[in-house]
């Protein structure tokens, strides 16, 4: 029955909008901004924008992270309206096309937010998946994911 209750109270919209706003107001983000050392985050999301969503999302604040990470290549911060990208991917040896499909699925972020059922959040749908696999490499992709997280090197 508490269960019962607390999944009621944690789905209830004004207890969503005012955890929004804490979060708004106590968090930070750390913006080193679109340009990196080899790559240019907003050219990248102005030619993605065109090419798969017809120009009409409108830019969040892009920014790379500051370190390489290799499990959490890109995020998108829906309070903040940042979309951070890893570090790792600023390097002339990442193929540029796994750069732009990271890219791709964090602006697929801004057209699918994430759902809210039972007070739990549900990032990746079956719509955002199937809009997913529109990117032109997209199984290439995925493959190599898997090889960046699990530590392998990536064959050109």
């Amino acid at each position: 029955e508490c269960e019962r209750i607390y999944r009621a109270y944690a789905a209830d919209p004004a207890v969503l909008r005012a955890a929004e706003l804490a979060r708004r107001q106590r968090g930070r983000k750390r913006i080193l901004g679109p340009q990196g050392r080899y790559r240019n985050l907003e050219h990248a999301f102005q030619r993605l924008n065109r090419l798969y969503f017809g120009g009409a999302l409108r830019m969040p604040i892009l920014t790379w992270s500051p370190y390489r990470s290799r499990t959490v290549l890109g995020h998108l911060d829906h309070t903040h309206r940042t979309l951070v990208i890893s570090r790792l991917l600023d390097d002339p040896r990442i193929p540029e096309f796994f750069f732009e499909y990271v890219l791709f699925h964090e602006m697929l972020h801004l057209v699918y937010p994430p759902r809210t059922i039972n007070g739990k959040r549900y990032y990746h749908t079956a719509e955002f998946r199937e809009a997913e696999r529109r990117f032109k490499d997209y199984e290439k992709a995925k493959a190599l994911a898997e090889r960046i997280a699990n530590g392998r090197r990536h064959r050109r």
